[in-house]
């Protein structure tokens, strides 16, 4: 093993790690302790990106000073054993507040997706880190992701020096107290919210946020609250760069979101804005009578406003619910909302052009028309996507 060559080093196995409840280490104890005595003393010097699991942190640690070590990732941890590692483990402690930039943490997930330990141990990091600007906060991997709460126990919670946070939260107020100042470096947000509904406390503060250039913020789940929550806050990051949105909006009495209203309600005072990524699933159940636009309608909306190639389509299931979906192309998403029997598959092959697009949430399989042969064909492909 030559050590000028060893720049990052996983001390893990992927493949045994992705096992949800996984409680074997995936390295074995007698190879641990040769990677302690023998190679880890020799190389690391040149160790800048460690990765590390709960069974083998200790050892690697305290086998050798990681001088030039910037990059940490802790990796198939139970939340209660890393939370006591970070209260106690004078090494860890030491590296995380002296060293650590660029951090990832990956907690096992247990039968419940929400847990108040892990949400200790987001604020213990933000608070421990004094150098800390990147971090990656239980969303390395899609099927281990934790719903995390946003606790403020402590008046000292802030981080001056992070500038980027990818995290799922439980709520939007979750959301809003990441951005009520404390994080006041923050300049790239990657956030998955799994409810959006209008809190009874405190929305926290209304300031603009100049510092935020790149925004992405995706939800699962439907939300009543897009007009007066989503868009209040949207309006207050005025000099984004980028943003990407993924939405399943439900509306009353009301007409589709269109890009019209999406210009018109915050887009125009984004001012910087050089990319704009959206899927945008608007449900709209009328018991009076609203004007609902047509397809070309919702089309014709996106014509002269800056917008990069778009499309879309409308659902009638009933006199007063309908649905419309638009979405940016290339399409950049994981996920795909609402196929059904009237979707044609226009701008098929760039909609499927991503490879992350693995699985479709709200499909009505039992509903589909079979004679609808483009349709037929994109299940087939979808079903067969691992």
């Amino acid at each position: 093993l030559d050590p000028l060559n060893v720049h990052d080093l996983d001390m893990t196995d992927i493949m045994t790690i992705n096992s949800l409840y996984d409680k074997i280490p995936s390295i074995d104890t007698e190879t641990l302790s040769k990677i302690c005595s023998k190679i880890l003393p020799r190389i690391h010097r040149q160790v800048h990106k460690l990765t590390v699991e709960q069974y083998s942190m200790k050892d690697i640690l305290r086998a050798a000073n990681y001088s030039e070590l910037y990059s940490l990732s802790l990796i198939n941890f139970q939340a209660k054993i890393l939370y006591q590692y970070l209260k106690g483990d004078l090494v860890l402690r030491d590296l995380l507040t002296k060293q650590i930039t660029h951090l990832n943490i990956d907690i096992k997930r247990t039968t419940k997706r929400f847990s108040v330990t892990v949400s200790k141990i987001f604020e213990l990091i933000v608070s421990l880190c004094k150098n800390l600007t990147v971090l990656n906060f239980c969303d390395m991997f899609r099927t281990r992701i934790y719903e995390t709460r946003v606790f403020y126990r402590s008046s000292n919670y802030m981080s001056s020096t992070l500038i980027k946070l990818k995290i799922h939260v439980l709520s939007f107020v979750d959301c809003l107290y990441l951005l009520d100042g404390r994080l006041d470096s923050l300049s790239t947000l990657i956030i998955n919210v799994e409810h959006i509904f209008d809190p009874i406390i405190e929305r926290g503060s209304r300031k603009k946020l100049p510092k935020l250039k790149y925004l992405s913020f995706t939800t699962a789940n439907d939300t009543w609250d897009y007009d007066n929550l989503i868009v209040p806050l949207l309006c207050r990051m005025i000099n984004l760069e980028e943003l990407k949105l993924f939405l399943l909006v439900t509306r009353f009495n009301s007409t589709y979101i269109d890009g019209i209203q999406l210009y018109n309600q915050f887009l125009i005072y984004m001012t910087q804005l050089k990319k704009f990524t959206f899927c945008i699933n608007t449900e709209a159940y009328n018991e009076v009578k609203v004007e609902l636009p047509s397809n070309k309608d919702i089309q014709r909306s996106f014509i002269g406003r800056g917008y990069q190639q778009v499309t879309s389509y409308i659902h009638t299931y009933s006199k007063i619910t309908s649905r419309c979906l638009i979405y940016s192309l290339p399409y950049d998403f994981e996920d795909f909302v609402a196929i059904d029997n009237s979707f044609q598959g226009e701008y098929f092959g760039e909609l499927f052009s991503s490879s992350e697009c693995k699985r479709i949430m709200s499909t009505e399989f039992s509903d589909l028309n079979q004679t609808n042969s483009t349709l037929s064909y994109i299940i087939d492909i979808l079903r067969g996507i691992k």
